[in-house]
């Protein structure tokens, strides 16, 4: 199959290009491989499957058991204290964020609103044993996908990360941003064999 190439060039604000290449020192991957990464998953050629999840919860039998049913279809870390999580969201990107709420020191919902302030796009499904309406209503204000009680059944959870996965990557192909508007591409495409 002959394959045309294109060539682009991309114009970007200095400081964001630090980002970039920082990001890209972090991930140990070339400049050229992460763009085209994210221009794959925005025009939706990087499916619900792979995404990569964090499990908060200091249960440690719900923990190994919620990773253990989770590691075959994603990347799975998990976290015992609400500070581990933190530290874990610091330093790489979740997909979602599975945290209880009642943990030892910070609890789940301070834990959801740093997370947000740290990783905005992060989704989070709040898990409980406790519940209340109150818990709920705030969690869904810190921006908590779902609000489960437990025993949470595998399966359900599941199935609630690949919907959310899906919504997603669905919502952020609809509002992609307009690179060209933002001054970041250049139409200086040229062809090369």
């Amino acid at each position: 199959m002959d394959e045309t190439r294109k060539q682009i060039h991309i114009r970007m604000p200095e400081e964001f290009h630090r980002k970039l290449r920082f990001r890209c020192v972090y991930e140990d991957t070339s400049i050229q491989d992460y763009v085209l990464k994210l221009i794959s998953q925005s025009i939706g050629q990087h499916s619900a499957k792979g995404g990569s999840v964090l499990i908060v919860e200091d249960e440690a039998i719900v923990r190994d058991a919620l990773k253990d049913w989770l590691k075959d279809i994603y990347q799975v870390a998990t976290a015992e204290t609400g500070e581990e999580a933190l530290e874990l969201i610091k330093e790489r990107d979740f997909d979602i964020l599975i945290v209880d709420l009642r943990l030892p020191g910070k609890s789940g919902l301070q834990v959801l609103r740093e997370a947000k302030e740290i990783k905005p796009h992060t989704k989070c499904i709040v898990i409980t044993a406790y519940p209340s309406v109150e818990l709920a209503v705030e969690a869904m204000k810190l921006g908590a996908v779902d609000y489960l009680i437990k025993p949470v059944s595998p399966a359900g959870l599941e199935e609630l990360i690949r919907g959310t996965l899906l919504k997603y990557k669905t919502v952020s192909n609809e509002k992609g941003l307009d690179a060209r508007k933002l001054g970041f591409v250049d139409d200086k495409a040229t062809q090369q064999p």
